[in-house]
């Protein structure tokens, strides 16, 4: 059992500012719940008012803040950022890490540099490319929890997500779509904790299948042998090569005809909701909620490597 009695007292940050707020809320009140038990925790809830936020923390000082913040602000390095100018760990990754992955154009440059596959993008100013490459998945460059992901299938659909979306354009990326199933790979404690393949109806793995009509979800697939170890090896190499601190999920389309993986994205503030993938990849493995919340906190850091030595 992993030990934390030097951290008596845990804020957990709850909301946030962005489209996730409400998963945030559901993630911080499943840690609360685990945690009062047994330890001196206070939720803080994070809105725009930060001068709240500094002075909700300073007035807890807390040992260590667990953060259940999703999305924007949240698992983007930006709070990050605050908690190590206040010089207090927290849990998950650090700033530059939060940054690089929550961005999905820069995590494909990444990818290409450690030769592994990934979707490919393609660009809006290249119709005539576009049509040739129906369906094709829009998605935020910068989000999280599968808001914002669409699948075009022709010309009107593209046209129509244009038109709607022309004032901030900016903020999506256009992507190859790949024909395949949907795996995700947990990592918790810096180690594999499960693989996992996730079913639905719908086209895509979706806001919708995550949150409201939920997935299905297969623990150990049946894979090639051979498979399951390239996503293993591939997962451990991403998360160790990006600096993830202790936990991150990975998600990948695998090609059942070329056996070929190609890595959507990696998410270093997994969901820890009751329905969330990787909880319940821990608990297959022995690992329950409580042991799961220890083992974050006990890896948190404070990335105070900027700050004078006195």
């Amino acid at each position: 059992m992993v030990n934390i009695k030097k951290f008596e007292k845990i804020a957990i940050l709850r909301g946030g500012i962005s489209d996730e707020s409400e998963i945030s809320k559901l993630t911080a009140d499943q840690v609360f719940k685990t945690l009062e038990r047994n330890y001196n925790v206070q939720i803080i809830n994070v809105t725009e008012n930060y001068k709240k936020l500094i002075s909700d923390i300073d007035s807890f000082k807390p040992d260590v803040v667990f953060n259940c913040l999703h999305g924007y602000f949240g698992e983007d390095g930006q709070i990050q950022s605050i908690l190590n100018y206040l010089k207090i760990p927290y849990t998950h990754s650090g700033v530059m890490t939060s940054s690089l992955c929550m961005n999905k154009n820069i995590s494909k440059e990444i990818f290409r540099s450690l030769n592994i596959l990934y979707p490919k993008n393609i660009k809006y100013n290249e119709l005539e490319k576009i049509k040739k490459k129906f369906p094709i998945i829009i998605k935020p460059i910068c989000g999280g929890s599968s808001n914002g992901l669409y699948k075009i299938k022709n010309n009107e659909d593209l046209k129509n997500f244009l038109k709607k979306n022309q004032r901030n354009i900016d903020h999506f990326l256009m992507e190859e779509f790949i024909l395949g199933r949907e795996l995700t790979v947990g990592i918790l404690d810096n180690k594999v904790c499960g693989v996992m393949e996730i079913m639905f109806e719908n086209e895509l793995y979706d806001f919708e299948n995550k949150y409201i009509n939920i997935a299905k979800h297969i623990l150990n697939p049946k894979l090639p042998k051979s498979v399951i170890k390239k996503l293993e090896e591939i997962s451990i190499r991403v998360h160790n090569k990006l600096n993830c601190n202790c936990i991150s999920r990975l998600d990948f389309r695998y090609e059942e005809k070329t056996q070929n993986l190609f890595l959507l994205e990696v998410n270093t503030q997994p969901g820890l909701t009751k329905n969330s993938l990787l909880p319940e990849m821990a608990k297959e493995k022995g690992v329950d909620f409580l042991k799961l919340c220890k083992i974050l906190i006990y890896n948190s850091k404070c990335e105070n490597f900027l700050f004078s030595q006195q």
